[in-house]
């Protein structure tokens, strides 16, 4: 959302709001004080479009499971829009003040990130859900079947931020903490190393996400963690080596979960000695040695 309002022309007054702080208001310059109805609300979402029984829908069950299609959200907004912000937002506010929105925007192409404006910092208020929050990428280099981001910016493509841009960013930052909503910052090792060398000398602290394959480049992990890194969040999705294959992500290795020291202990991960990052698990429980669940257990 700070990005959002960043992309949003100077006369339109924006602030962050809604449920969980999620949502965005914006508004045209000149409402009277204390008028806070919005001309413009936007609440993103990350949705694939799942499978829908058909059974359900022939029959008419409104009850039926959302399917993540832009005509499902439709029925819940005014517009719909489709893929990045930055070639459809400034037409969805055009259209909404000459009062002609359609029903569906789709964006046409991938938007360049050199120039990026840096995020509304400002308009996050509280601590909860971070306050300096930024990108250095987009995107991701794997095609996971479950995974929204394939459809969302493209299949197997990554786009990168310049590195001087970043970190010009982040020392302007208001506060220590910054986190990264990249989908996968380790994607490009020789970018990400770069990067990590750049972001040292700021002391900042950060976090972001990645894949299980930023563990096997101790260089990497070695770096991020001098560059301020206190959390990488990472999907190991399985401890079944054919279910990972039967979804695209057979670059996750179960054999590589005890190989690299992820040994459960109570609700955390034993990480190697002197990286200083811990993987939390939402449940307890440990791993079997061979990396295998009774079918028993998974009913």
């Amino acid at each position: 959302m700070p990005l959002i309002a960043a992309l949003t022309p100077f006369e339109h007054s924006v602030s962050h709001t809604g449920r969980n702080r999620r949502a965005g208001a914006v508004r045209r310059a000149g409402r009277p004080r204390g008028d806070h109805r919005a001309d413009a609300l936007r609440s993103p979402c990350l949705q694939p479009r799942p499978r829908v029984p058909s059974s359900r829908r022939a029959r008419g069950d409104r009850r039926s499971p959302r399917d993540g299609s832009p005509e499902e959200a439709a029925r819940h907004a005014d517009a719909v829009v489709v893929g990045e912000a930055e070639d459809t937002w400034p037409r969805v506010l055009d259209d909404a003040r000459c009062g002609k929105l359609e029903p569906v925007y789709v964006s046409t192409r991938q938007a360049p990130l050199a120039g990026m404006p840096a995020p509304r910092w400002d308009l996050i208020k509280g601590r909860r859900y971070g306050k300096s929050v930024t990108i250095a990428t987009r995107g991701c280099p794997h095609r996971c079947d479950y995974c929204s981001i394939p459809l969302l910016y493209g299949p197997g493509t990554m786009r990168y931020r310049p590195i001087d841009e970043v970190v010009r960013e982040i020392a302007t930052s208001p506060t220590r903490a910054v986190v990264f909503w990249d989908d996968n910052i380790g994607a490009n090792p020789r970018y990400a190393k770069e990067l990590f060398r750049a972001l040292a000398p700021l002391k900042k602290w950060w976090t972001s996400q990645c894949t299980a394959n930023a563990a096997r480049d101790e260089e990497l992990v070695a770096l991020a963690a001098r560059s301020g890194c206190k959390a990488l969040f990472l999907g190991l999705e399985s401890i079944s080596q054919e279910s990972l294959e039967a979804t695209n992500k057979a670059h996750n290795r179960v054999d590589d979960y005890h190989r690299h020291h992820c040994e459960p202990s109570s609700s955390r991960y034993r990480c190697p000695p002197g990286h200083h990052v811990r993987v939390r698990r939402r449940r307890r429980g440990n791993l079997p040695p061979d990396g295998r669940v009774p079918r028993r257990s998974l009913r």
